[in-house]
């Protein structure tokens, strides 16, 4: 069943999501939310939570990988020799992981 919440939307745009929603969904501050509109309908859909610590930067070389794994057709291969450089690497150090 959907329950339905009367709220407002103040002077900057901003909207109070009841504690009783925010709890349920496991809504902190700072949580993400994904706002999309369809016909006269908007949704919020909660985003992925991870905390700040959890994100993992990648490196170049991982990077390149990737690139080289999906370079899955010639002229590809060739856009993704070319990242390589562009990131500074050599690409005839990568080979796909197929």
């Amino acid at each position: 069943m959907t329950r339905q919440y009367p709220v407002h939307v103040d002077s900057k745009g901003y909207v109070l999501i009841p504690s009783e929603v925010r709890k349920e969904m496991g809504l902190e501050p700072r949580s993400i939310l994904l706002l999309s509109q369809e016909g006269g309908e908007i949704r919020l859909i909660p985003g992925e939570i991870r905390p700040k610590r959890e994100i993992r930067m990648y490196t170049n070389e991982e990077i390149a990988q990737a690139l080289i794994d999906s370079g899955v057709t010639p002229e590809g291969l060739v856009e993704a020799r070319q990242g390589i450089i562009e990131l500074g690497l050599n690409p005839d150090d990568f080979h796909p992981n197929f």
